[in-house]
């Protein structure tokens, strides 16, 4: 939809500029109108330039859909009726892919459509855990506290993402520089001085040989390295993007030592409180289920839960009979379940839980950042001081024999 700039009387003195998205001219008028403000004129903006403003973003981030959340919530909370707080965050909202899904909801309720269908109806930024749980808060009459609990828990989730972005960065750059430095040291230095060891061959130490025969091997075939680490990283992706081959990998990432765990705990502070959100709100454990399982990344542990689902829930047995078949599952929270099971506390128990698991996920944070990089800061230092060893060894043996 077009964007359209304004100039409106707000009172007998104060005068408002902005803009607005709409259909068209009159449809910018009458969402003035409706505002409480006196349109002077209201004119279509020219296209700008791609990169024109540093506010016009190509995508909507989780960030906005937040804020989003967390405004209507206000504002609901407030008395303010939905249209009039719909049309009030369309008008603030800088990215102007999201303003354009708000003002096009706006345009939805105001023909008569429920809120959460009109969210439906983008489910790039609205997904099915978010339409289900503002449906749940229409039909109980709770809309407003609904949305904050919805924005509490994707600012939990989204402090999760970024507390692991952060533990991860620093390590992740450190292997990265230090593994185009090996690259560039062995397969271009190396070989311009190759040419000093000629002739003693086979007189020349073994970590030299070995150094000599890798930077030997790089030189000459770097470009076909890295095409066919290329094509085995494109094979690789393919085989990730069936279905088989993901579950084998999450199996897979399961098992390992520290990242598996790592991984597991993640995904169990994520279903945790998506499911307590849900069970909250009031919607039936079985679709509660469904919802938060596929909100799991691993999808080992998200065909454990939907399985729970299918198989247990369904049938009339209790949730924690279904977790304790499961091996994926983690002993506590299943007990946590039981518990909350018996004493109709559900959803407390499932977020104590997710703050248990959020304890742990937040020890092993620091205990990796804190053991993860001196370990990688020694292992490039090891690499390319064995290449510096090895280039050096035959010039300190050269000494010992003129001795």
């Amino acid at each position: 939809m077009p964007t359209f700039a304004y100039r409106a009387k707000k009172g007998p003195d104060q005068a408002v500029d902005g803009q607005l998205v709409a259909e068209n001219q009159q449809a910018a008028v009458a969402r003035l109108e409706s505002q409480g403000l006196s349109p002077v004129w209201v004119r279509e903006s020219p296209d700008r330039p791609a990169g024109a403003s540093w506010r016009r973003r190509r995508s909507v981030s989780a960030r906005d859909v937040t804020v989003f959340t967390r405004q209507m919530s206000g504002l609901l909370k407030a008395g303010v009726p939905i249209l009039k707080a719909l049309a009030t965050i369309s008008d603030q909202t800088e990215n102007e892919i999201f303003r354009a899904v708000v003002s096009r909801i706006l345009h939805d309720v105001r023909d008569g459509s429920r809120v959460s269908d009109a969210m439906a109806r983008h489910r790039a930024c609205f997904p099915q855990v978010y339409v289900n749980m503002v449906k749940a808060g229409e039909s109980a009459g709770m809309l407003d506290e609904v949305l904050m609990r919805v924005a509490e828990a994707r600012e939990a989730e989204d402090e999760l993402r970024g507390r692991v972005i952060a533990a991860m960065a620093y390590p992740g750059l450190v292997l990265s520089v230090g593994a185009v430095s090996v690259f560039v040291i062995l397969a271009f230095f190396l070989p311009r001085i190759m040419h000093l060891f000629e002739g003693t061959m086979g007189v020349l130490p073994l970590p030299t040989r070995i150094v000599l025969g890798l930077s030997d091997a790089l030189a000459r075939c770097w470009v076909w390295m890295i095409v066919g680490g290329g094509l085995a990283g494109l094979a690789f992706r393919r085989y990730l993007a069936t279905g088989a081959g993901r579950l084998a990998c999450d199996r897979l990432v399961l098992r390992l030592p520290v990242i598996g765990r790592f991984m597991r705990d993640t995904d169990i502070v994520r279903f945790s409180r998506t499911l307590a959100l849900l069970v909250r709100a009031g919607i039936p454990i079985e679709r509660a289920i469904d919802l938060s399982g596929n909100t799991l990344v691993n999808r080992r542990l998200r065909a454990a839960v939907l399985n729970v689902g299918q198989a247990t829930v369904r049938t009339g047995a209790s949730l924690a009979t279904g977790f304790s078949r499961e091996p994926a599952i983690p002993p506590f929270l299943t007990n946590m379940i039981a518990v909350g099971e018996e004493g109709g506390r559900l959803d407390e128990a499932l977020l104590e839980a997710a703050a248990f698991y959020q304890r742990e996920l937040d020890r092993g944070l620091r205990l990796v950042t804190t053991l993860i990089e001196p370990a990688l800061i020694l292992l490039v230092g090891a690499v390319v001081g064995f290449i510096i060893f090895a280039m050096l060894l035959p010039i300190f043996q050269i000494g010992q024999n003129l001795k």
